[in-house]
């Protein structure tokens, strides 16, 4: 009997020490688990911010128009975002134009009415030679942007044609840089304006175009400062002419047709000078054309201006800056160059031609009565 109870008791001890030994193979298991869930979750978990948020950037976005033509104006617009949580202050922004293509006359007024016309923010600028310009960005505050825009022109279509596909005459390199306070760089943008293949060719001469409106920079395709042999590439039927113009001097330009109108090209300094108009057909964009009377330009431009060469008068309007109207009307002793035309001429004096030329386009100050 005692040998059969102390058998029993040996078996209980065996079997409690494997229970125990059990369990602690548990505990040891449940422990590595729990490790490797809390590295898991460490490994998947986003590193932490000082800021509690994503990290963010200034942005620089550079919009060029992809289908350009020879001796074609067009607008460079430049975005700056500030997308930081922190103001933007005394950057500069520097957009550089691959040589060849011009920074538009009066390029600051057109970017400046091109920016107001769209509500952004206008801004200071200094040219710094032909191919760049800088502005001044001012203050962005956190999520603000602003817009600046640049006129340019593409040069005249070169003679001849590029040796292959690859020939960069037709490619002009666009780039943009943002520059902090501190003289470093924040961001850059680049991008490339292409002539489309083509453009350099007008179907039928320059007497098959049309919709072109007389401005301050020429008619269509011809332009102001013109060669005359760019001129003989857009419009091959364009031929030599002479005339005697003012003090009894010969004056030298080509006739060309425009949209099936007789235009006349002046030449000085062997580029084109002045373009004249003397019939109708060929308009401005107020529309206006030979033959339009006093009262008609007062009713589109406002604010006349005038002057007088070898007796004739000639208005002008801030309004349509680089064109001149020759009127059928003579000076009298009466009328004083100095005063505006309301004055003294009469509502019924007819344009007899047009001139697109460079110059002062400023109303001169009224004289005392």
């Amino acid at each position: 009997m005692r040998t059969r109870n102390g058998r029993m008791m040996m078996g209980m001890m065996r079997v409690r020490a494997a229970l125990r030994r059990a369990l602690r193979v548990s505990a040891v298991a449940l422990a590595a688990a729990a490790c490797r869930d809390r590295a898991v979750e460490q490994a998947q978990a986003p590193p932490a911010d000082d800021l509690g948020t994503v990290p963010r950037e200034v942005e620089l976005r550079l919009y060029v128009a992809t289908d350009w033509a020879w001796n074609e104006d067009d607008t460079l617009r430049v975005t700056v975002v500030n997308g930081t949580l922190q103001p933007l202050s005394g950057a500069t922004l520097a957009l550089s134009i691959g040589a060849g293509v011009q920074l538009r006359d009066s390029a600051a007024e057109a970017a400046e009415a091109f920016a107001a016309s769209r509500g952004f923010q206008p801004a200071a600028r200094a040219a710094t030679g032909d191919t760049t310009v800088r502005f001044t960005v001012g203050t962005l505050a956190p999520g603000q942007s602003a817009e600046f825009a640049q006129a340019v022109r593409t040069p005249p279509a070169p003679r001849g044609r590029p040796a292959s596909a690859a020939d960069s005459v037709s490619r002009f390199a666009i780039g943009a840089r943002l520059v902090g306070a501190d003289g470093r760089e924040i961001i850059a943008r680049a991008d490339t304006i292409r002539i489309r293949a083509g453009s350099a060719v007008v179907s039928g001469g320059c007497g098959g175009i049309r919709d072109v409106a007389v401005s301050r920079y020429g008619i269509g395709p011809v332009r102001l400062g013109m060669k005359p042999a760019d001129v003989r590439t857009l419009c091959p039927e364009a031929r030599d002419t002479s005339w005697r113009g003012a003090e009894g001097m010969t004056e030298r330009g080509l006739a060309v047709a425009l949209a099936g109108n007789p235009v006349t090209l002046v030449l000085a300094g062997g580029v084109i000078d002045r373009i004249v108009v003397d019939t109708a057909g060929l308009r401005t964009g107020a529309g206006v054309q030979v033959g339009a009377t006093l009262a008609d330009l007062r009713a589109r431009y406002g604010q006349l201006c005038a002057g007088v060469g070898e007796g004739k008068v000639a208005v002008w309007t801030p309004s349509a800056p680089g064109i001149s109207f020759g009127l059928d009307t003579a000076a009298t002793s009466q009328w004083r160059a100095a005063r505006l035309p309301a004055d003294s001429l009469p509502e019924q004096a007819r344009v007899i031609s047009m001139w697109v030329r460079k110059g002062l386009d400023t109303c001169p100050a009224p004289e005392a009565r």
